[in-house]
């Protein structure tokens, strides 16, 4: 017994202190920042304000994701990651590469601008340029961190950056009650972020040093990725950049705000999927590969399941949700919520098999599911386009989750890593989610009609 009773309080111990335990953390508290920044905000500001920051959020991502060359991966999986000249070298990079999209956003804001029917958002685009020039000059531990299991100072600084966000904005707004409230507060966060980079991981200093054959080999690892970042794009953003331009501002920042709160699950499974999972996958794959298929399902079960089951009770409680957390005027996020968190249910699946496919050098994999995200998203939103239909578009973006899933399963059948009783099981979790949720919005906003 006292055996087993050390090993339960050194297992207890372990959790506590492990990277599963830091991504708990960040992440339970940074949506309660999430929801008191949205209970707060959404009083101070109309649904305009989110419109606008919408836009801007959009734009940057797309420039980001057309330049994704795959540092995190090809850091954490190098065999030279931890030497000071390797990451001398990728650090110059990326620091090119943030100097050189700020110029490219300055540039564009105007012509983008008004590619969308809103000239009057030029200046907004071209002051936030500057947060890819101060992510460029950050320091490596977004990927250093993550080799060296560094999770809990990383998390550390994520919520630092929430937390100065959520304090500027909110005290922008009562003084200044527009949308540059939000742009401010997401600038202090970005140079909080910066500084903290440094101070809380004080050996990731770097200089500058250029080298061709460093690039060449990122090149000839991230092309893949490049390739597949550019489709995420039409995903991920196609939508935002086609509703934006035929919805006014106001609508469209109903929206957004629909999209944030979807964003909050991936906030725990991104993470999760590239802090906890890659490191592992990544490790069997390099000492033990004929271990990896008992590790891949065991590595993810219990916490795919408990996500799954979670987003599908979001899911199904969407119009309780937005009841609690905004006042009438924004009632209209509820149906865009419910479409668009489907994706979500099932996001936790593909990323941990994209993350075994990068993992056993299989880079392709994802572009290929992107293939297939960004052809149902073609034909099902050109048919909505076509006919008018919004929500219809909306649908597709919120199912594109679906045949990527399925294109991952083909590829894991043919690595013999898919066990499709294990994914069973995490469908049947969000589905169950999804009907207990739903059976308990409707039970209190028919006890609660005020609501």
């Amino acid at each position: 017994m006292p055996v087993a009773r050390g090993l339960s309080v050194q297992r207890l111990r372990q959790l506590a202190t492990g990277g599963a335990a830091s991504i708990a953390m960040s992440v339970a508290v940074t949506n309660v920042l999430r929801i008191v920044s949205s209970m707060t905000l959404t009083r101070l500001l109309d649904s305009h304000a989110y419109g606008v920051v919408g836009v801007i959020t959009s734009i940057t991502v797309v420039l980001a994701m057309l330049s994704d060359i795959g540092l995190l991966g090809f850091i954490v999986r190098h065999k030279d990651g931890d030497d000071p000249t390797f990451l001398d070298q990728i650090w110059t990079l990326r620091a090119l590469r943030g100097l050189g999209l700020t110029i490219a956003m300055a540039v564009l804001a105007k012509p983008a601008a008004i590619l969308l029917g809103k000239p009057e958002l030029t200046p907004v685009i071209a002051v936030w340029s500057l947060s890819f020039l101060l992510d460029g000059l950050s320091s490596l531990a977004f990927a250093t961190a993550i080799r060296n299991q560094q999770l809990w100072r990383l998390s550390s600084l994520d919520l630092a950056s929430n937390v100065m966000m959520l304090l500027v904005s909110i005290s922008f707004a009562l003084v200044w009650p527009n949308y540059w409230a939000m742009i401010a507060g997401m600038g202090a966060g970005a140079i909080l972020k910066l500084i903290l980079s440094y101070v809380l991981f004080p050996a990731t200093r770097r200089r500058f040093h250029f080298h061709r054959g460093r690039s060449r080999e990122l090149w000839q690892f991230s092309r893949f990725i490049a390739l597949s970042s550019m489709l995420s794009l039409l995903i991920l953003q196609s939508d935002k950049l086609v509703l934006a331009r035929l919805m006014p501002l106001s609508a469209f920042g109903l929206y957004a705000i629909a999209v944030t709160l979807s964003s909050a699950p991936g906030s725990l499974a991104s993470p999760y999927a590239t802090r906890i999972l890659y490191p592992i996958y990544a490790r069997i794959a390099r000492e033990a590969p004929d271990a990896l298929r008992g590790t891949y399902y065991r590595a993810r079960r219990n916490f795919s399941l408990l996500y799954m089951f979670a987003v599908g009770g979001m899911l199904g409680s969407a119009p309780l949700i937005i009841a609690i957390l905004y006042d009438p005027r924004y009632r209209g996020v509820a149906p865009f919520l419910e479409l668009i968190t489907i994706s979500a249910v099932l996001r936790m699946s593909s990323l941990a098999a994209n993350e075994v496919m990068v993992a056993t050098g299989r880079m392709n994999v994802t572009f290929l599911a992107n293939v297939f995200r960004v052809a149902w998203l073609a034909i099902g939103g050109g048919i909505g386009l076509w006919t008018g239909n919004i929500m219809l578009l909306v649908a597709m973006v919120g199912t594109t989750e679906l045949p990527g899933m399925i294109c991952y399963w083909w590829f894991l059948h043919r690595a013999h890593l898919l066990d499709l009783r294990e994914e069973a099981y995490g469908l049947a979790a969000g589905g169950t989610g999804a009907g207990l949720g739903w059976l308990l919005a409707m039970t209190v906003l028919h006890l609660f009609p005020g609501l």
